[in-house]
């Protein structure tokens, strides 16, 4: 399907835009890098049941990445209480 190959190189140019993030000593806030992990890995599993292949594992992978976008924000800020609801904002 021609579907999947559109959907599937929009998701690679994201996918690519979101590896100068993590080498970046500037990081989104967590919010943002957890929601758009939950959302991008979501859309991959709803692209998989289609089946759009190609797309649905590109989009896993972005989930992934930004997964590991939350995680370097987390480590990068080890000293920050992350219990409270104005750590996951800033």
């Amino acid at each position: 399907m021609w579907q999947d190959i559109v959907f599937t190189v929009a998701a690679w140019g994201l996918n690519l835009a979101i590896l100068p993030t993590l080498r970046s000593g500037n990081k989104p806030p967590l919010l943002t890098s957890v929601g758009y992990c939950v959302c991008v890995t979501t859309m991959g599993g709803a692209l998989l049941a289609v089946p759009l292949w190609f797309s649905g594992v590109t989009n896993i992978i972005g989930g992934v990445l930004w997964g590991m976008v939350a995680i370097s924000t987390v480590r990068s800020q080890g000293s920050r209480k992350w219990n409270t609801a104005a750590a996951w904002f800033k």
